[in-house]
């Protein structure tokens, strides 16, 4: 006998109803569990009671996210959230969303910067403990960024610190959080009414040391996001951490776990009752959720700085590659290489550059930058490819002044130049005063910790922290710009940790190549019979072959679940 609960009370059902429940596999579909629609006879004054008349023209009391089971006798054939779709003079048509499918019910097309998220506000002390570590342990670090660059060079840091027997901020009033990405992620389900559970990625080298980019001193989490809807900003979290928050229909828990885990140490389920079979060739399929990382790259701004980290297409054809030893070997021929189609390596390093004119307070001067680290990474001819849009942010000099030392001390921040808004009469007149910061883009980077900088000179001076600073960059390698300061250009090398996609340590190889390789260009379809709803997450045995699920349907009468039901799925052999 088939049951439904709305809340704990039992709703009468009709002795004809019959329904679909579909139960689709987030890992290529990012859905869970839902049913289509059921009709709700109003006319039964139990049903009437717990829908407390909402058929009627003066009642404008809504139910929302009521708790609905669908019962089998002792088999819970679905647990979720009741959803009103419409009421039909004496008929409400009610659907129940479960696990993933709730997930995309609850953030819908809801705008996340409209979401209250927990911001963080950490005293000075408490918040220099942030850069003795990274998250899980804290939800924010108060690493230097750099907010503004005026005409002579000179820059605005937040958060800045000055270093010798110990770290301190310059000034204790101007410091703010960079929350980490992990963090943002498990609040906003918290927000939407999951239940922590297991973090897979949380003690990763690179992802438990990815922040958020905050140049404002007082602004609330959410104005720091894209212009993004809740689904879009989870959609591409899940794209680019490659990974699938998958929530438990029953508990409510929220997991993120490792794409490249989710079939790990899972259960085989035999499916030796097979009715019928046929087989569908797809050659369409949809790539949009299904990730595909056979080739994968960032959609960088179009800003001077990022047409230096990711070359355009046709730069590189157009040059003449000029390799030597060592880095340093370039410079005698600094003007040859500024004037013509040159591009450098060197083989220390392993690196790419350009010479380059940097302005300086005493005039121009010509210098190398590190070119194309951020280049696409995987096979250039695939079909199917990843672009995203959490991208890295722009990482400049940033100077830390070291008491004991008597000297500044030189490393990497990154950089997020504040939009500042204006109050004089002709920007208002002309609208050139209404800047607000909304991105399109969300721009991270990595805190490093405290590292040795730059300029240490030959002397050891006292203090544990007189040569190191805090540190955040986008990659690990960082050359500082030539300057009247601190003279010629060094490279500093920081730990293995980077944003960059191509190479023996981007992210292609150390992440997405490792992505299960399935054939989704042709789906088994196969009948069966069932005496429970299946969970997904594991492998199928069918005809003495292994196969991935992608949906399973029931149908469901007033005596129970139908015994045959229809599975979607992918050979794994």
């Amino acid at each position: 006998m088939t049951q439904l609960f709305i809340d704990g009370q039992e709703v009468i059902l009709s002795e004809q109803f019959e329904l679909e429940l579909i139960t689709e596999n987030p890992y290529f579909t990012r859905k869970g569990e839902y049913t289509y629609d059921i009709d709700i006879d109003l006319r039964n004054p139990n049903n009437r009671m717990i829908y407390q008349h909402i058929n009627r023209s003066d009642v404008t009391k809504t139910f929302k996210n009521r708790k609905a089971v669908l019962l089998s006798g002792p088999v819970e054939i679905i647990s979720g959230i009741e959803i009103i779709l419409s009421i039909e003079s004496n008929i409400a048509k009610i659907q129940i969303v479960a696990g993933n499918s709730q997930l995309n019910y609850e953030g819908g097309d809801t705008n996340i910067r409209s979401l209250s998220f927990d911001s963080i506000s950490l005293s000075s002390e408490e918040a220099i403990q942030t850069l003795l570590g990274t998250f899980p342990k804290h939800h924010s670090v108060y690493t230097p960024v750099i907010t503004g660059v005026d005409s002579d060079n000179n820059t605005s840091v937040l958060n800045k610190v000055q270093v010798g027997e110990d770290i301190s901020f310059t000034d204790s009033s101007n410091i703010s959080p960079q929350y980490y990405l992990m963090y943002v992620v498990e609040n906003l389900m918290q927000k939407l009414g999951f239940v922590k559970g297991l973090n897979e990625l949380e003690n990763d080298p690179v992802w438990c040391r990815t922040f958020i980019v905050n140049p404002y001193k007082d602004v609330a989490l959410q104005e720091l996001l894209p212009d993004w809807t809740i689904n879009e900003f989870i959609e591409q979290v899940e794209l680019y951490l490659n990974c699938i928050i998958s929530i438990d229909r029953q508990s409510q828990r929220f997991d993120i776990v490792d794409m490249n885990e989710y079939f790990a140490n899972t259960e085989t389920a035999y499916l030796d009752d097979v009715v019928d079979d046929s087989v569908e060739k797809t050659y369409d399929v949809d790539t949009n959720y299904a990730f595909s990382y056979k080739n994968v790259s960032y959609d960088l701004p179009g800003d001077s700085y990022y047409n230096y980290v990711k070359l355009k297409d046709g730069v590189r054809k157009s040059c003449t590659v000029v390799t030597s030893e060592e880095w340093d070997d370039f410079k005698a021929d600094y003007d040859t290489y500024y004037s013509g189609p040159y591009l450098l390596h060197s083989e220390d390093f392993n690196l790419d550059y350009a010479v380059t004119s940097y302005p300086l307070s005493s005039g121009e001067q010509k210098g190398l930058i590190i070119v194309d680290r951020f280049k696409d990474a995987g096979d250039p001819d695939a079909r199917d490819k990843s672009s995203f849009k959490i991208v890295p942010a722009i990482t400049e000099d940033n100077e830390v002044y070291s008491m004991t030392g008597g000297r500044f001390i030189y490393g990497p921040a990154v950089k997020k130049i504040r939009a500042e808004k204006s109050n004089a009469i002709n920007d208002l007149i002309s609208g050139s005063g209404d800047t607000e910061d909304i991105p399109d883009k969300l721009y991270i980077g990595l805190y490093y910790g405290i590292c040795k900088g730059l300029n240490r000179g030959p002397d050891e001076y006292p203090g544990e922290y007189w040569d190191k600073m805090p540190m955040s960059s986008n990659d690990r390698y960082f050359m500082n710009k030539p300057s009247s300061n601190y003279g010629t250009q060094n490279i500093l090398t920081l730990p293995d940790y980077s944003l960059i996609l191509d190479g023996d340590n981007g992210l292609f190889n150390r992440v997405y190549k490792n992505k299960r390789v399935i054939d989704t260009s042709v789906e088994y379809h196969f009948r069966f019979l069932v005496n429970e709803v299946y969970e997904l997450n594991r492998l199928f045995m069918i005809h003495n072959k292994k196969y991935y699920c992608k949906e399973m349907r029931y149908t469901v009468h007033p005596q129970g679940i139908d015994k045959v039901a229809e599975g979607v799925f992918y050979l794994a052999e």
